[in-house]
């Protein structure tokens, strides 16, 4: 080699080293709670369920910062004049994560996955006659009655999303492919699943075959950081973008330079039951503590401006009644009646995992019910024990608090998860046929304005019974670094962002 040759190879080798890598656009979050799976039917996702939304897609979903459904995976649909058969067209050129191609047989095999009572979620597709697949891009589905709720069901954050044959056919496993979608997916949707560390990360990357817009982001990396402060922490020194839930509310108005505040409302409604087995079986005893606890008397100092007085025992994104509930405000009543008792003790019970915002309030309650007379105890409940209080009344907490969400937004969704007899979280067995009939009365009428007046009914009788006491509509609050626009964050999906629209300006 000459020397000229030699140098023209330096100038060559230089120019490469000093040229700028291509960035790879990382979007990086973090998660107090570990994830269980990210399989769609096995499990209510809570963290999670903004990974699950961009692995998975549905038939439905609801469209950005409204209630309003919009397709999906289905590119449209139609009804029929009973109310009984929704056929889907399918969207074409759709392929699952392995590169096969979706057809409606795929999303037939997948339903009927759904519909098996093994899985925790098949509830969803109660009242599914039939389904049928009569063409590679039609989908068909056919209920044994009416159910005007059926599409909300559909676009819930909760609601059947289409898992391929990669997972339901390959690796089925004699278990419905549950053992592999543990550490696995195979969906359709803008990314993909490609590390999954329990307790530590989880890695997706950008689907390039994906069927719609291609997302902003190479990849996500989501880090399981238990501690809020821990994440706050990151979230200043930019080793975080987002933090999707548990900001400190009473921080929230002074936040460090380069950090903003997406607060939008949800479906998240704090929410009190009553356990009216022991302290609170006196009709007069509930009524007293009802009055001590009133809201008026700790809102603000939790919550600042994130929360309002509830209107009803309905998310106001669902209902939106006309004025707050009304409390009973006679304190002095309310001490006459707990002296006349005798010595009244209760204990309030929160979900471990709701953390310092359930804490606050409860010691809010604590202080108020002291000045009626009422000796009051906290306790955390683990997460796992949450669902089984109902089995023994006598050791659960007289009053649990939470802010909880229903499936979807329309009302019998709140009905039917919280207050029905049998309801999944009707955690202390309440039981009324007046509220049953009503709820089944309400589930087949169209009309808004007067399915509405039926389920606003139903939290009256709730509330004069002294079993669910509605407590605030909270917003649903993201904190996340300046630069990050199109969240796409949707009323009923809580604590989470569409990482398949989110970018960097």
């Amino acid at each position: 080699m000459s020397v000229r040759q030699l140098l023209a190879a330096m100038v060559i080798l230089a120019t490469a080293l000093c040229a700028p890598a291509s960035a790879e656009t990382v979007l990086r979050v973090a998660y107090s709670d570990d994830v269980a799976t990210f399989d769609p039917d096995d499990a209510i996702i809570l963290f999670g369920l903004d990974v699950s939304r961009v692995l998975y897609e549905g038939l439905v979903q609801y469209k950005p910062g409204t209630t309003e459904i919009v397709g999906w995976l289905a590119q449209s649909w139609s009804i029929s004049p009973d109310g009984r058969t929704y056929r889907f067209t399918l969207r074409d050129g759709v392929t699952f994560h392995d590169g096969r191609k979706m057809t409606s047989a795929d999303v037939l095999a997948y339903f009927r996955r759904r519909k098996s009572p093994s899985l925790p979620l098949s509830y969803f597709l109660d009242g599914v006659k039939e389904m049928s697949a009569p063409d590679p891009r039609t989908f068909v589905i056919t209920l044994t009655a009416p159910q005007p709720a059926f599409l909300d069901r559909l676009a819930s954050p909760w609601a059947p999303k289409v898992i391929g044959p990669g997972a339901l056919v390959d690796h089925e496993g004699g278990d419905l492919g549950v053992g592999w979608l543990n550490e696995h997916a195979d969906g359709t949707g803008p990314f993909k699943l490609v590390e999954m560390v329990r307790g530590q990360r989880y890695v997706l990357v950008r689907n390039p075959d994906y069927w719609g817009a291609q997302p902003y982001f190479d990849k996500i990396e989501i880090l399981i950081v238990p501690s809020i402060n821990q994440q706050m922490l990151m979230l200043e020194r930019g080793e975080l973008d987002i933090v999707e839930h548990g900001y400190p509310f009473d921080q929230l108005g002074k936040l460090p330079p380069g950090l903003k505040v997406d607060a939008h409302d949800a479906l998240g409604l704090e929410m009190a039951y009553f356990n009216r087995t022991k302290a609170l079986r006196d009709p007069a005893v509930r009524k007293a503590v009802i009055t001590a606890i009133n809201p008026a008397g700790w809102l603000t100092d939790v919550f600042g401006p994130f929360a309002t007085p509830a209107r009803s025992l309905y998310p106001k994104v669902m209902i939106n009644g006309l004025e707050p509930v009304t409390y009973p405000t006679d304190f002095a009543a309310a001490r006459r009646t707990i002296a006349e008792a005798g010595p009244v003790t209760i204990e309030i019970g929160y979900a471990d995992q709701e953390g310092p915002v359930q804490q606050r309030i409860a010691e809010f309650m604590v202080s108020l019910l002291k000045q009626i007379g009422v000796t009051a105890t906290v306790r955390t409940i683990p997460l796992v024990e949450e669902f089984s209080l109902v089995n023994n009344l006598a050791r659960a907490p007289d009053i649990f608090i939470a802010q909880n969400y229903p499936d979807a937004v329309h009302p019998a969704t709140q009905t039917g998860v919280f207050f029905e007899t049998g309801a999944a979280l009707n955690f202390f067995g309440y039981s009324n046929p007046k509220v049953d009939a009503l709820s089944a009365e309400a589930g087949q009428i169209t009309s808004i304005p007067e399915r509405d007046k039926d389920y606003l009914a139903i939290s009256d009788i709730l509330f004069a019974d002294g079993a669910f006491i509605p407590l605030a509509d909270i917003k649903d609050v993201i904190v996340y670094r300046t630069g990050l626009v199109d969240l796409n964050t949707r009323p009923a999906l809580p604590w989470a962002v569409d990482y398949g629209t989110i970018r960097r300006e």
